[in-house]
């Protein structure tokens, strides 16, 4: 039977960021060890009565990284946000319920904040960008018994490009993406 139906999943997990251009190059001269830490997700879906397999939505996504340490006693923080329209497709699941799915994300806004810091000195240097991404993902939900309620366990690789202005040299672009593992409940 082909229904029509919205649901909500909240999922929390652990996210490893890798810097790309605008980015990479102080991390690197740094030698920081990696950037990584706790990802939470909420998100609301719809299936469509008319549309097999898959399930449209929105999504909003962010990443609190503890500090990576550096050579020199320098501290980063890279912590980020964004707000996405996203799709499910349930390949082997015509009503797009349960078990194995493969997510795709849009990020039509996502900001992140980049922070280093030596305490021992006080110096502090605070950078911050806006621009857009994309994330695909693997995924499975488990039912819990006959309620409606499931577990959602899953895999993302998110890439982002935002833009920003930098302090003595201007408008300059930043690179980064994360992988990421979650776990949750879908209601």
């Amino acid at each position: 039977e082909n229904q029509s139906f919205t649901y909500a999943e909240f999922r929390g997990g652990y996210g490893i960021n890798i810097f790309g251009k605008g980015l990479k190059e102080r991390y690197d001269k740094g030698k920081f060890t990696s950037s990584a830490g706790g990802l939470a997700c909420l998100a609301a879906y719809h299936k469509f009565k008319k549309i097999n397999y898959l399930n449209l939505g929105l999504k909003y996504k962010s990443l609190g990284a503890a500090p990576a340490r550096g050579d020199s006693a320098e501290e980063l923080f890279f912590n980020y946000w964004g707000a996405a329209a996203t799709i499910k497709y349930f390949p082997f699941n015509k009503n797009a319920k349960k078990g194995i799915y493969i997510q795709a994300d849009y990020f039509f806004v996502t900001q992140f904040t980049m922070k280093y810091r030596t305490t021992s000195n006080l110096n502090f240097d605070h950078q911050f960008a806006i621009g857009n991404g994309y994330a695909f993902g693997l995924g499975y939900d488990i039912p819990l018994g006959k309620r409606k309620t499931m577990i959602t366990i899953g895999v993302e690789y998110e890439y982002d490009k935002r833009r920003g202005e930098v302090t003595g040299i201007g408008d300059k672009t930043f690179v980064s993406s994360n992988f990421g593992i979650l776990t949750g409940i879908k209601f």
